[in-house]
Order: structure tokens, then C-alpha cells, then sequence
């Protein structure tokens, strides 16, 4: 936790943000303690507690010394990346040809990512928690968004660093429930079935206690909670996991305010955040433009090989007509425009949660626990008709003769649909037999690259067992 201690969740003075989320966090360097009276009114809290999301945000300056928030460099294209679905030809190629070990930047990057969220929420808690100023319910609420957020960052960590399909593994993550200090940076790893029961008491806390609604769609409410609930679930599979994910989904789906927009397109190129399908989101800051500046990413043959007459293949990806970057690059978030624009207004906009993920959740937990294949085909047809999938897509799910092949057809839509987005693409992928995510990803030779290694910082600090394969 070298990397980590130094850069952990200092989330101080915040003042006020224009936009859709009216907050903003000024995050000062060091290991400043936040053990003392930071927090002593409805105020100070909510901003300590903004500091939190922004964490969530991934937030720090970029390489003008702009605050940033880089929601990108984690969930956008390190997963599809891995996924196989987007490539950079003009840069490292470790992540989409596997070739990392724990050295390698990015895999500290993200690891960084998940604890100094955590450490950012435990260090909310505790000095929350004493305070007697706050009415109650305001209280409740804080404390169960904190739980929410330190939820989100464990679950990340697990699925990325630890054998998360095996809750009998000794290969887990470090949980933490208090804020490190030097004294406490050091813990062992734990089991992964004592990750699955930590990340679940804290969602079960965020849904009871987060509002059907927050003030923005950029701080958690209870929907968000029980769909990342249902993607824990999904992804641990023990015995009763299916159905309670069926549940969940169900319950969002019918009972949330949230709706499937006619087309995905417009999310992106026109509603952004006014999307009633968009659920939780990420403000950036006024003025920045680090996401706009990495529009560089080009399809793969495997993607434009899953969307073949397709629309997406009319927007998501366009040939650039710079003469100096002549290429094929993803255009999800903004068309190609001169050569020198102006950053496009949604260009920026993060999308953490969408209603369509309840939907493929659902679909997919009903095609495995063996329930009625014509519901779970309707929930996937009607997901792939409001993103424009073609004939060949919509035959492929008619065709899919077993429960396993048309979980295939669904995570093939999970890498359509999410692609460059929130990682739900790399995760969907890794619920498949080995064989047939290789079939998928050819560059995925080992079965334990599925999973990052624990990296060099933390191994040179804090004496974990590396994981299988490095």
C-alpha cells in the first residue's frame, strides 16, 4: 500500500460545482489526518461526503495540473480493452494482449483506484459516526451512501485482483473498516467468501437507508445499490444467487423510476444525465476536458464482428476524416469533429449505472437457473430493439438452442452495449467458460490473466500473497 498511503483519500475542503451535480471537491496532497473535527454539522458533512464521490470519480489533475475527474482511465477503456473490444494501435499494447505483470502501471492504477475509495468512506464513517449534531434520517442516509461507495470499491477490487468466482478461495482482497493509518496499512489478504459478506451487509445498509432518489443522479440512491447488489450476486453464483438476482432486477425494473430510452444513442449524443434511463452518473469539472482529449480508441475485428448490420455501426465507431488520424475510432460519446474543437457538452459524462443492465442481469440469471427462456429472450430482444440491433443479432438469440448459448447472446450484448463505459463488458465476458471467452478474446491464453495481479508497490509494502500465474 505504498502508492496508497501516500495517495489516500485526503478528501478535505469542497466548495460548490455548477451542473447537474452541484458539488465540488478540491483534493489536497499527503497523508493528512482526518481523525479530528472535520466533520461537525449538515455542512461539513456533505461536503467530506462529496469528497467521497469524488474519489468515486476517480478525481485528480490531470497532466496540466487541471482538476480532472478520471472515471475513464479505469472503467472505460482498461475493461474493454481486456475485453477485446477496443485496441490503440499507437500505444502500450499489455492490457489487450495480456502481456502485464505487477509492475505495469495501470494494474497500480486500479488497485490504487478501489482502496483509496475505500479508505475515502471508512474515513467518512468514523468521523460521522460521533457526530450528534445531524438530524437522524440525514445521518442514516450519509452513512449508508458511504457504505454504498466503500461497497462499490471493494466489489472492484475483488473482481479485478481476486479468484471472485471461488468464494471457497483463500485469494481474496484486503478488507478494511477503518481509516489506515501507518500503524494499520498492513493486513493479510482475505478469503474471497469473506468479501461477498462484507460488500453484502454494506449494500443491504445502502438500500434500506439511501432514498428511491438522491438530489442528483451523480450521488447514490436505493436503486443503484440493489443493482450493484444483483451484479455481486451474478457474478459470485452460489446456491440461491440466481434468483435473488431475478428478484432485484425485477424490482427495478417494474418499481424504479428509471426507463429504457427508445434509442441508446440519445443518452450519449443528446439527453446525457436528463436520461431517465441513466441511474447513477459522474459530474466532471467545470472546464475540464481530459476524457474529450483521450478519443483515440478504434474497434477491433471482434467488435465490428459482433455488430454487423447492426446501427450501432452507423455511430459508435466512425472513420475520422483528419487527414493526420485517419482511422476507424469510437465515436460513443461525440461525433469526429475539426481537427482542433470545442469539447462537445455530453462528451465528458461518465454513465456509472443504466437501467439496461437490470434488464441483461435479469435475462441471463433466468437462462441459468433454468427459468421461462421466452421471458429472458423478451428482457434481452427488448434491450438489443433500443439499441438497433440488426436481423443477424435478433436470429442469433432465436437460434441459441441451450441456456448456455443464449447466455453467450447475452454477453455478447453486455460488450455491444457497454463497451467503453463502466467495465460490465469485461465482467459479462469472464462468466463464460474459458473456452468460449476464448473463443471470444483469442489473446486470453491463461485462464489466471483473467484476474490482475496484486501489484509491485503493494507487494514491497505489505507482505500479500500473489495471486496464481505471477
Amino acid at each position: 500500500m505504498k502508492h496508497s498511503l501516500i495517495k489516500i483519500g485526503v478528501f478535505l475542503a469542497v466548495g460548490l460545482l455548477p451542473g447537474a451535480c452541484k458539488k465540488h471537491l478540491q483534493v489536497f496532497p499527503g497523508n493528512a489526518n482526518v481523525d479530528g473535527d472535520l466533520i461537525n454539522d449538515q455542512a461539513s458533512a456533505q461536503r467530506v461526503l462529496t469528497g467521497v464521490y469524488y474519489r468515486f470519480a476517480n478525481a485528480s489533475p490531470d497532466d496540466q495540473d487541471h482538476l480532472s475527474t478520471k472515471w475513464t482511465d479505469i472503467f472505460e477503456y482498461v475493461p474493454s480493452q481486456m475485453a477485446g473490444t477496443i485496441y490503440d494501435p499507437g500505444n502500450a499494447v499489455a492490457m489487450p494482449t495480456f502481456r502485464f505483470d505487477p509492475s505495469y502501471y495501470v494494474i497500480d492504477s486500479i488497485w490504487v483506484y478501489g482502496f483509496n475509495l475505500v479508505n475515502a468512506a471508512n474515513g467518512f464513517i468514523k468521523n460521522l459516526s460521533p457526530v450528534s449534531t445531524l438530524p437522524s434520517e440525514v445521518k442514516q442516509q450519509m452513512l449508508a451512501e458511504a457504505r454504498f461507495l466503500r461497497a462499490f470499491g471493494d466489489a472492484e477490487l475483488l473482481w479485478y485482483f481476486a479468484q471472485y468466482r471461488d468464494p471457497s478461495s483463500k485469494f481474496g482482497i484486503v478488507l478494511r473498516d477503518n481509516f489506515v493509518t501507518a500503524a494499520t496499512v498492513n493486513l493479510p489478504r482475505s478469503g474471497v467468501s469473506a468479501a461477498y459478506t462484507s460488500i453484502l451487509a454494506d449494500l443491504d445498509i445502502a438500500i434500506n437507508g439511501l432514498p428511491s432518489l438522491n438530489s442528483t443522479i451523480c450521488f447514490a440512491n436505493a436503486w443503484d445499490a440493489k443493482l450493484l447488489k444483483a451484479r455481486v450476486l451474478m457474478n459470485r453464483g452460489a446456491a440461491g444467487d440466481l434468483d435473488q438476482v431475478i428478484t432485484l432486477a425485477k424490482d427495478i425494473i417494474s418499481n424504479g423510476p428509471f426507463v429504457l430510452e427508445d434509442s441508446v444513442k440519445d443518452i450519449f449524443r443528446t439527453k446525457g444525465y436528463s436520461s431517465k434511463e441513466v441511474m447513477l452518473a459522474v459530474q466532471p469539472y467545470p472546464g475540464e476536458n481530459y476524457k474529450w482529449t483521450n478519443f483515440y480508441w478504434q474497434p477491433t475485428d471482434s467488435l465490428l464482428s459482433l455488430i454487423t448490420d447492426d446501427a450501432r455501426n452507423q455511430w459508435l465507431f466512425t472513420k475520422d476524416t483528419d487527414p493526420y488520424s485517419p482511422y476507424v475510432k469510437i465515436t460513443k460519446y461525440a461525433p469526429i469533429g475539426p481537427r482542433y474543437p470545442v469539447t462537445p457538452p455530453l462528451s465528458l459524462n461518465c454513465y456509472v449505472f443504466r437501467l439496461t443492465e437490470a434488464y441483461l442481469l435479469e435475462a441471463e440469471a433466468i437462462a441459468l437457473s433454468g427459468g421461462d427462456r421466452g421471458v429472458a429472450e423478451t428482457l434481452l430482444k427488448t434491450v438489443m430493439s433500443h439499441a438497433g440491433a440488426g436481423v443477424t443479432e435478433l436470429a442469433a438469440v432465436d437460434n441459441a438452442a441451450t441456456p448456455e448459448a443464449l447466455q453467450l447472446e447475452i454477453v455478447k450484448e453486455n460488450m455491444r452495449n457497454f463497451i467503453y463505459e463502466n467495465g460490465v463488458d469485461w465482467l459479462a465476458l469472464r462468466r463464460l467458460p474459458f473456452a468460449t471467452i476464448r473463443q471470444l478474446n483469442p489473446n486470453i491464453t491463461d485462464v489466471n490473466r483473467l484476474i490482475l495481479p496484486v501489484p509491485t508497490a503493494e507487494l514491497e509494502f505489505n507482505n500479500v500473497i500473489q495471486n496464481p500465474g505471477y
